[in-house]
């Protein structure tokens, strides 16, 4: 299953293409004007939201003047890899622009940084704990519906697992997310584990924000910061809100979530203290009478 959808690639296409026409002198209406297409293709083209044709990248490349032939196949190869199917889009009915976006990133990004407030992340969750959770936010979804959404929940940390060079995973869990029932013991219990599981691989540091830590202006939403090594992807930020995600992709409002990120992380329990807290509730929710673990 191949990680990677046409986000990443538009981009990276997008990036390059803007670099070349702006180093010809061109406007974005100069080149519209000599290719006979709208202002709009082009700038579509350039932001990554248009569908790319190899045919236009080659016109372009000719109005440029661009003769490195390996800079020319990479660049028809990447309009190539902008036009194929993300494994996720067979599950398209239940996949929101956002979503789309949100996994694209997810899956090439290098580092990622996860600040959640209600409930496990996702990258996290047992396909048991996932079910219940949708079950309990789409009331009104089939039982086909809600295992869409498990299947995607899954494909999503199984691009994780197939994925060459392990993105770095850090996440801030606010303690109220180990409280919060979702199903029921068993399920709680399942997860509990998982978790515990999870934060001893070598590639997640994952830290609770302790209910001692009091309030804090950068715990007052989910956010999810995504960065990348490569010069030619934009970092963002995703923000969960009641009425709406919002996307934010300037490089100051990149920032200022890794540092609300970063000072959250200060307040928060140390990576061993955190396994130990959530080592403390397994099986809490099964038997009181039950040891920790």
């Amino acid at each position: 299953m191949p990680s990677q959808g046409p986000l990443i690639p538009r981009r990276r296409l997008g990036q390059l293409l803007r670099e070349l026409r702006e180093a010809a002198g061109m406007h974005l209406e100069d080149a519209a004007e000599k290719l006979e297409c709208s202002v709009s293709k082009v700038s579509r083209l350039e932001t990554g939201r248009g569908i790319p044709k190899q045919r236009d990248v080659r016109d372009l490349l000719a109005l440029y003047e661009v003769d490195d032939q390996k800079l020319i196949d990479r660049l028809v190869r990447l309009a190539g890899d902008g036009r194929r199917q993300a494994w996720w889009q067979d599950l398209s009915e239940i996949v929101s622009t956002n979503m789309d976006t949100f996994i694209a990133l997810e899956s090439e990004a290098t580092n990622l940084r996860y600040c959640v407030q209600s409930v496990i992340p996702g990258v996290f969750q047992t396909a048991e704990y996932a079910r219940e959770l949708f079950r309990a936010l789409y009331p009104r979804d089939t039982e086909q519906a809600l295992q869409k959404r498990v299947d995607l929940r899954l494909g999503r940390q199984a691009s994780f697992a197939e994925r060459e060079d392990k993105p770095r995973v850090s996440a801030i869990m606010d303690e109220a997310t180990l409280h919060r029932m979702v199903g029921g013991p068993e399920v709680m219990d399942g997860q509990l584990r998982a978790l515990l599981e999870a934060s001893e691989r070598q590639d997640v540091t994952l830290r609770i924000y302790p209910f001692s830590a009091g309030p804090d202006l950068g715990n007052q939403c989910t956010f999810v910061v995504f960065t990348f090594e490569s010069e030619y992807d934009r970092n963002s930020v995703h923000i969960e809100l009641g009425a709406g995600d919002r996307w934010l992709e300037q490089e100051s409002d990149v920032l200022r979530y890794a540092r609300l990120f970063d000072d959250l992380g200060r307040k928060c329990l140390s990576v061993e203290e955190s396994r130990a807290k959530i080592s403390s509730m397994i099986g809490t929710y099964t038997s009181k009478d039950q040891p920790a673990q």
